[in-house]
């Protein structure tokens, strides 16, 4: 199948409502929410989508368990958005159609009228329900996310309680290397290079720059750099290098590494000490992470409290028993 011709499944289970208008709904009621209902045929479209995004990984009773409570969920806020008196304008459904057409690259009206064919959509479908779905989240947007206040100081309090764990910087340092290879059975080779790297400290200290040197000696990667490893932060390399190059005070020149298959002479500038990223630098990450925290409290917290003042009775018995289990 064509990316042109591909059908908008994802988009009709996020939106979800019957694409049947109200009067051809004769049939059984599956729950109702005070003045409005859930059809059995709304019910069941719903469950197929949501099964097939599953693709087995949930069971059954849940998916339908799952979707029920989805569709209370919308119910509530239909009502609450005719309380308060909140819909999407036709600029705002004419402007997320055109998401979706571009999301799906559908660059012709008749690529976008047979993808909507498919998932049993025609355009007016999707013009409705995306004006219910722009209305549901206004009122969200509304009754919950505009009432996320956070001060600066609770961001303050927060960052202190979660810096450790979120903002921690390890140590560093700007790191050059001049590393000399052997094979760990071969003993006397072992030796020839111990006394290669103290013949090249003994030019460092007579004032040889250490990037010649590891230009003419290093056998590693970074050779043609100079030895230069760039930056690097504790914990980065095997431990014997770290606690070679990690000294407190810091060394410029460290004595050699010795490893089963080598030996390195590092030169170590510009260590920085272990701290914590400023809360400046991280003020807006942290509200975003705590504003989603709230968010989902607050929403769940909203939600119950629509449904406790509400009328909600579900008909099908099962169904019932699986609302009841919820949380």
């Amino acid at each position: 199948m064509s990316a042109m011709r591909k059908p908008i499944v994802a988009l009709a289970m996020l939106l979800g409502t019957s694409a049947l208008p109200a009067a051809e709904l004769v049939e059984q009621i599956v729950a109702r929410v005070n003045d409005l209902l859930i059809t059995q045929s709304e019910f069941d479209r719903r469950v197929a989508m949501a099964e097939k995004a599953a693709r087995g990984s949930t069971s059954l009773d849940e998916v339908r368990r799952t979707v029920l409570e989805d569709l209370i969920r919308e119910k509530l806020l239909e009502e609450r958005a005719r309380e308060v008196s909140v819909t999407a304008t036709d600029e705002e459904v004419t402007a997320a159609v055109a998401r979706v057409k571009a999301q799906y690259n559908l660059t012709t009206d008749e690529a976008f009228d047979a993808s909507l064919a498919q998932s049993g959509l025609t355009r007016d479908d999707l013009k409705r329900q995306m004006r219910q779905t722009i209305t549901l989240q206004k009122v969200i947007g509304r009754d919950v996310a505009s009432k996320l206040e956070l001060t600066d100081d609770q961001l303050r309090l927060e960052y202190e309680r979660q810096k450790e764990q979120l903002y921690a910087i390890p140590e560093s340092a700007r790191v050059a290397e001049i590393l000399l290879n052997f094979l760990p059975s071969d003993a006397e080779a072992r030796q020839k290079a111990v006394a290669k790297i103290e013949e090249i400290r003994a030019r460092i200290k007579s004032g040889t720059p250490f990037a010649d040197l590891a230009k003419e000696f290093s056998e590693g990667g970074t050779r043609d750099k100079g030895g230069d490893l760039g930056t690097v932060n504790k914990g980065e390399l095997v431990e014997a290098l770290d606690a070679v190059i990690f000294t407190t005070p810091p060394v410029e020149y460290p004595p050699p590494a010795i490893l089963p298959g080598s030996i390195h002479l590092f030169r170590v500038t510009d260590f920085h000490p272990a701290g914590f990223k400023t809360f400046s630098a991280v003020k807006e990450d942290l509200r975003k992470r705590i504003s989603d925290d709230l968010y989902e409290k607050r929403f769940t917290e909203y939600m119950d409290k629509l449904r406790r003042d509400a009328f909600v009775k579900i008909y099908d018995a099962d169904l019932a028993k699986l609302d009841e289990k919820k949380g």
